[in-house]
């Protein structure tokens, strides 16, 4: 089984304010804990199947798919927290 992010996720970036958008993402991600960094790593930026992340983590797939669910709902809590301007 493979993990979708669904069909906008790749544009994330592009676009009128991408560069923006791409950093609140970054510092988002940079922000999680790093057991939520590791499995998004493992599933979203690697492109894994929740299967291959499950033999490369060394864990069961069901696991692999609570952390991930929880590491994504921690993502959108992060990006929906306020960050501090630079002034």
């Amino acid at each position: 089984m493979a993990l979708r992010m669904g069909k906008d996720s790749s544009s994330f970036a592009s676009g009128p304010g991408g560069r923006g958008r791409s950093a609140t993402l970054a510092r988002a991600f940079r922000a999680l804990p790093p057991a939520h960094r590791e499995i998004l790593t493992e599933t979203v930026f690697r492109r894994r199947s929740v299967d291959q992340a499950a033999d490369a983590l060394g864990v069961p797939v069901a696991e692999v798919k609570i952390r991930v669910h929880q590491a994504l709902h921690a993502l959108r809590a992060a990006l929906e927290r306020p960050w501090p301007t630079a002034g």
